[in-house]
């Protein structure tokens, strides 16, 4: 290898994706790595599809705006797809990059995929998936859930046969990130476990951790978590709006800390003056 292919090489390694708000992008130091399993885990409602479907957006923006000039694979475990959700962002999020640009025809760079089980999920990433990388200029996986296939398709004395089957899933998705250069996003769900050294301000002796274990735990690169919290904002028109927390739980290249953001029709976005 020649070092100007070496250089190459370093510079899609350590690419940024932004999430599609600026604040956030710093926050989590640029964006999300193009490299590795990014894990957004966190209960039902929190807001992790949403920023999922906002990064499905931002991707397909030249690199001069946070994105990768390329689309995006959303493959669906759980719920039906948001689709109406997804073409309400589609005609919010232009404004948000101050753009005017009409040549991006932001639904048809998103290929979707319903997974109903774990053969299915691994026919997708082994078969499919590789051959699509290799057709379409895609810059983002989704896997929204990770946890929907694995918690539904094994009983927990089937453990071992499910830690097999989660690094064989998580392995491929790291091949694949290296060798087409993407984004891979799962999300996950959360469990509560005793916390045996609670905060000052936790009387409950509680705390949601990610689900799915060691075994998946060891194939992620850098794990967020999304809580609901007691904290509130208003906004410009008077209405109060819930603010969730996001959190870095462990990351190669970036401390531990956490901040606040909203989901709002236009999407998601951090926020600093939170009401008590």
């Amino acid at each position: 290898m020649v070092a100007l292919d070496a250089e190459q090489v370093f510079a899609h390694k350590w690419r940024l994706l932004s999430v599609g708000c600026p604040k956030l992008d710093e926050f989590l130091g640029g964006g999300v790595a193009v490299r590795g399993i990014t894990e957004i885990a966190g209960e039902s409602g929190s807001g992790k599809t949403q920023l999922c479907l906002q990064m499905c957006l931002s991707v397909q923006y030249p690199e001069i705006n946070g994105g990768l000039s390329a689309g995006s694979v959303y493959i669906n475990t759980e719920d039906v797809f948001p689709s109406r959700r997804l073409h309400q962002l589609i005609q919010k999020f232009p404004s948000r990059f101050h753009s005017e640009d009409t040549s991006i025809q932001f639904g048809n760079n998103i290929f979707i995929e319903h997974i109903a089980d774990v053969e299915s999920l691994k026919k997708c990433v082994f078969g499919q998936l590789p051959q699509l990388l290799a057709q379409k200029s895609v810059g983002l996986i989704v896997v929204d859930s990770i946890a929907g296939v694995f918690r539904a398709d094994f009983e927990p004395r089937d453990s071992v046969s499910r830690a097999k089957e989660m690094r064989a899933v998580g392995g491929q998705l790291h091949r694949l990130a290296d060798e087409f250069q993407v984004a891979i996003i799962c999300v996950n769900q959360v469990t509560t476990v005793i916390n045996n050294e609670p905060s000052a301000g936790d009387h409950t002796g509680r705390k949601t951790v990610a689900a799915l274990g060691l075994a998946w735990a060891n194939m992620v690169t850098t794990r967020l978590q999304i809580s609901r919290i007691d904290r509130s904002v208003t906004d410009a028109k008077g209405t109060t709006v819930p603010v969730r927390m996001l959190e870095i739980i462990f990351s190669p290249d970036k401390p531990s800390r956490s901040c606040h953001f909203v989901v709002t029709e236009a999407g998601v976005s951090a926020v600093s003056n939170v009401n008590e």
